[in-house]
């Protein structure tokens, strides 16, 4: 778990991969899906935000999650592809 979640945060943000900015630093964002409130998905269920995109800006998933995925794509979207471009997960299980 901590591997995982080591490799999801040297990879950089996301978002900002997706800029053309890569290796931005990064937090990391426990994706909500179905989990209710409160409750995190599990440590595998991350992907790498940083602050503008985490919680900081106007553009940020914790400033308005409907604006974000509108712009950016669901979570699980962004889960799948972080996953991928860390070559950490085959089949969407941490090796």
């Amino acid at each position: 778990m901590k591997e995982h979640m080591q490799k999801i945060a040297d990879f950089g943000c996301i978002i900002c991969y997706k800029m053309g900015y890569p290796n931005t630093p990064c937090e990391l964002h426990h994706i909500k899906d179905k989990t209710g409130m409160g409750k995190r998905s599990s440590h595998y269920e991350v992907i790498g935000l940083c602050p503008i995109h985490h919680r900081q800006g106007k553009e940020s998933y914790h400033f308005s999650p409907k604006a974000f995925t509108e712009k950016w794509g669901t979570q699980k979207e962004l889960l799948k592809l972080n996953k991928e471009l860390v070559s950490c997960c085959k089949g969407g299980v941490c090796q």
